[in-house]
């Protein structure tokens, strides 16, 4: 992948409909989350909606020191057949010169409304 320096952090708004609005605000948090733990940015990129050889992972990120990539999902309904299609998806994505690939699945439903709470919940979705 090429480095796309003109949407290097920047949120992209997958749906603008207010059914997507959770979505939309889980995304922006953990992209903040990730931001104040990589303080020193030159390390690390970070895309969302980023359209990757048929995928479109809602946050692609790459961590230059440790040549990891991590791939989120925010996702409303998960199913048996979903995650083993998106884990087989994820495991067949090679990113040159990059040692792994990680899938984190973040079940929005199980998050809550309250922003301060769904603050604090997302932290466990942050490596």
């Amino acid at each position: 992948m090429n480095i796309d320096w003109k949407n290097l952090f920047k949120i992209r708004i997958a749906n603008p409909d207010e059914s997507f609005a959770k979505h939309e605000v889980v995304k922006l948090l953990i992209v903040m989350k990730i931001l104040n733990k990589h303080r020193r940015r030159n390390w690390i990129r970070i895309y969302t909606e980023h359209k990757l050889n048929g995928m479109t992972p809602d946050i692609y990120f790459e961590n230059l020191k440790t040549k990891e990539v991590i791939c989120y999902e925010i996702q409303k309904k998960i199913t048996k057949a979903w995650t083993e299609e998106k884990t087989k998806q994820y495991n067949n994505y090679d990113v040159p010169f990059f040692k792994s690939i990680d899938l984190i699945i973040v079940p929005i439903e199980k998050l809550s409304n309250d922003l301060e709470k769904l603050n604090k919940e997302l932290e466990e979705y942050i490596f």
